[in-house]
């Protein structure tokens, strides 16, 4: 009996380092496990704002260009670039004694022609009373017909030229034609200037433009009064514009809409020529949004991490676990429309209940073991 006993203590001791044993082995084995340490946010559905992202030049609304219509002299200069100026401000004063006599004489040709008509049509006037009474033949007051007629059309020819001639005399005194700002104006006192040359620009820089081009499937739906965000010379701030016209036909080259926007600038604070980012809301579409921190960029391509459960099973010689364990999952990815600090992500394999990695992705590969801090 005792060495049963003995036998069946010896053989529950051999049990209990087996055991153990085992026990030590599945706790060495968990040890090994390298669990990273990540933050995650749900991925967003939601509606996001359509972006057209172009870029150009700032480019006046409104703005005249004056040109010589024959070769002139400068004999005044009343303004510089920057200076402001109104409708009828005299800005240049020309001088051409071509056009000048050419007016001169025209004025005069017509208080001649209008002398002989008058007297024609006085004449006429007798004519036709003594004619009426068969005083005179037919053929006498046919050619005194005949005469005021001729006379009528001298004076209406003169009076023609000289209204072209009175133009062309008048438009050697510089006038603005619109509200703004001189510029281009580079002229001497008595200058000679041929004709059909630049002289100098009124821009109305109250309001300015710029041109973008929108896609096919931007341009569906838009319409004018749409806002946009205007980057003027990468500033970080941007100034609002307002979508005022639409091209109803695609450019041949680039396939794209143009349309023009518009922006206030009272000020004067930017000018023609800046450059210029247009972010242009072309409507709403739905979409998944993460944090813009939470896309890495490999090799040109864009990826998330997001958290994926893996069930681990354990046994020993008592029970059997399951063990549930969390696991990055590596996901490539295109990116959308910015909004803001987060961005739109598109993916087949990405779903509304993903949580995404948005700290400790650098570190991660994808099978990763991680765990969730707060």
């Amino acid at each position: 009996m005792n060495k049963i006993m003995k036998q069946m203590a010896i053989l529950l001791v051999g049990l209990s380092l087996v055991a153990c044993g085992k026990k030590e082995e599945i706790v060495k084995g968990k040890e090994e496990i390298n669990y990273k340490n990540v933050k995650v946010v749900d991925a967003d559905l939601s509606h996001i704002n359509k972006v057209s992202v172009s870029s150009g030049s700032l480019d006046s609304i409104n703005e005249m260009e004056e040109i010589t219509k024959t070769r002139v002299d400068v004999i005044k200069i009343n303004y510089k670039n920057g200076d402001k100026v109104r409708v009828g401000d005299v800005v240049l004063v020309l001088e051409n004694q071509d056009v000048k006599s050419a007016y001169l004489d025209s004025k005069a040709r017509v208080i001649s022609a209008k002398a002989d008509y008058e007297t024609q049509k006085t004449t006429y006037n007798k004519y036709e009373i003594l004619y009426n009474e068969k005083l005179i033949s037919e053929e006498e007051f046919l050619n005194i017909k005949n005469k005021l007629a001729s006379s009528e059309g001298t004076y209406r020819s003169a009076v023609a030229a000289l209204l072209k001639n009175e133009k062309d005399y008048n438009d050697l005194t510089v006038k603005a034609k619109i509200n703004g700002t001189i510029a281009d104006l580079d002229l001497k006192l008595y200058q000679k200037i041929e004709k059909e040359q630049p002289l100098f620009k009124v821009v109305d820089n109250d309001s300015l433009r710029i041109l973008s081009g929108v896609s096919s499937q931007d341009v569906i739906g838009l319409k004018t009064e749409a806002t946009a965000n205007i980057y003027v010379e990468d500033s970080l701030e941007p100034v609002q514009g307002s979508l005022y016209e639409i091209n109803p036909i695609a450019n041949s080259s680039t396939r794209k809409f143009e349309v023009k926007i518009k922006i206030e600038n009272e000020d004067s604070k930017y000018k023609q020529g800046m450059f210029a980012k247009v972010e242009l809301y072309t409507g709403k579409k739905e979409g998944i949004l993460v944090p813009k921190k939470a896309v890495i960029v490999e090799e040109l391509y864009s990826y998330i991490f997001v958290v994926d459960k893996e069930n681990i099973e354990s046994e020993n010689y008592i029970v059997k676990e399951t063990n549930e364990r969390l696991v990055a999952r590596k996901i490539r990815v295109n990116v959308g429309i910015s909004n803001g600090e987060n961005c739109e992500v598109i993916s087949s394999d990405l779903k509304e209940s993903n949580k995404v990695v948005v700290a400790g992705q650098y570190s991660l590969n994808d099978g990763d073991y991680i765990k969730e801090e707060n």
